[in-house]
């Protein structure tokens, strides 16, 4: 807020709203304009208050008896003429009209009774939301990459938590790279990055990606919403972004809805920064099917064959290395900073689809049959697929296990996938 130059109280010479501003002499309590360094024939800014009412404008002061002020209305919260200056009024008065003006401005969100808005606001040059909440706005899971609970490399489906590979015909490796302590090409000292060594072979309906399924395709439904993250490549080559609508299956859903918001970028050897600003169709008029498993899935499309051009921008066939981190999709026109999550957090999110767990088992009941049963660490999204020996019931947050097999008691691995 600009530091002002003086406050008097004043009266109105002529008709209210109108006219030249009476200063009169300084009244007690309040310096005079002289005092607060504003000097004859000076072209000022000033803001008139009067209760919730606010005028800002410029105008010349010209000392005398009385000193007067000349108006030229900039901006008034209602009409000019009805504001109702009276010796009651407040006189702002300063040489730095941009300065008055975000004063008055941010003067005004005070009162109850106003709405201010504002755009492209800032703290500490980072910049503030656009749209929704201050707090969980990343709509991706692990967008860090610091979950990977089936192991740090893989040639298939899901490696680390919530990123899925597809791939048809062309293969990769996806394996779990270390940031070097203290690095500062990608910022906030991440641990680790996703690395995808991807084999390209042609083909028109071969591919390459990787995707993130988020949980329900109403997430940012009929909204703006920006997608950054940071990427680069084993050398300069193109990635495609792609958008993706999923309305489920079972009953009668609707069409899967592609190529929303497809963007090219073009990576380098260097990590750099990237945004995405997408539109998010609205659903309406869509039907979901039963199963509850609609989601909205984010693409990087690394290998294209061309049956997928419309979708990739033509992005073709290619091998390579190709590396991401800090991934981060949110409400709004604005990529605000990465936001962490406490660890444990984000642990939790990861094991509602994806979770391990040892079992104990029981002594023998009948015949050699050995029994547990396991409350998971976190309600899982649906009923989950479980591998390990014997398994028996199961719901979303329990598991059970009968096993003949073991005949004694003992430690069972199991794990627990409930992934869209």
């Amino acid at each position: 807020m600009a530091v002002l130059a003086n406050r008097v109280k004043v009266a109105v010479d002529g008709t209210p709203g109108t006219g030249t501003i009476d200063l009169g002499a300084a009244v007690t309590g309040f310096q005079s304009f002289a005092d607060g360094g504003v000097t004859n024939g000076q072209v000022v800014s000033y803001a008139i208050e009067d209760g919730d009412d606010w005028e800002i404008g410029t105008g010349t002061y010209t000392t005398g008896t009385p000193n007067t002020l000349s108006r030229t209305v900039i901006e008034s919260s209602n009409s000019d003429a009805a504001l109702d200056l009276t010796s009651n009024a407040v006189v702002f008065i300063t040489a730095l009209s941009g300065d008055l003006q975000n004063a008055v401005d941010m003067d005004q969100g005070v009162a109850t009774t106003d709405s201010p808005s504002f755009a492209g606001l800032s703290v500490n040059s980072n910049p503030l939301p656009t749209a929704g909440s201050l707090s969980n706005r990343n709509k991706l899971i692990n967008g860090n990459f610091d979950f990977w609970q089936r192991g740090t490399s893989g040639s298939s489906g899901y490696v680390a938590d919530r990123w899925l590979m597809g791939l048809v015909g062309s293969t990769a490796a996806v394996s779990r790279q270390s940031f070097t302590l203290g690095q500062t090409d990608v910022p906030g000292e991440p641990n680790y990055y996703h690395r995808m060594v991807v084999t390209s072979s042609a083909g028109a309906g071969n591919l390459a990606i990787t995707q993130q399924r988020i949980e329900s395709v109403k997430t940012l439904a009929g909204q703006t919403a920006t997608l950054s993250f940071w990427a680069k490549a084993d050398a300069s080559k193109n990635m495609a972004v792609e958008f993706y609508q999923s309305f489920g299956t079972g009953g009668s859903p609707s069409t899967a809805v592609n190529t929303i918001g497809v963007t090219t970028i073009a990576l380098t050897t260097s990590w750099q920064k990237f945004t995405v600003t997408v539109a998010v169709p609205s659903i309406s008029g869509k039907t979901l099917g039963t199963n509850n498993d609609d989601f909205l899935a984010m693409f990087f499309w690394l290998d294209a064959g061309s049956n997928f051009d419309s979708r990739t921008n033509t992005l073709g066939q290619q091998s390579g290395t190709f590396d991401i981190a800090r991934v981060q999709f949110e409400a709004g026109d604005v990529a605000t900073p990465f936001e962490e999550r406490p660890i444990g957090t984000e642990l939790a999110l990861c094991q509602r689809y994806y979770q391990t767990g040892i079992m104990r088992l029981r002594a023998a009941l009948l015949a050699g049959t050995v029994e547990a049963s396991n409350q998971l660490p976190v309600t899982m999204r649906a009923t989950p697929t479980v591998t390990g020996t014997g398994m028996g019931s199961l719901t979303a947050n329990t598991i059970y296990i009968a096993d003949s097999s073991t005949g004694s008691t003992g430690n069972v691995s199991y794990t627990a996938s409930a992934e869209l």
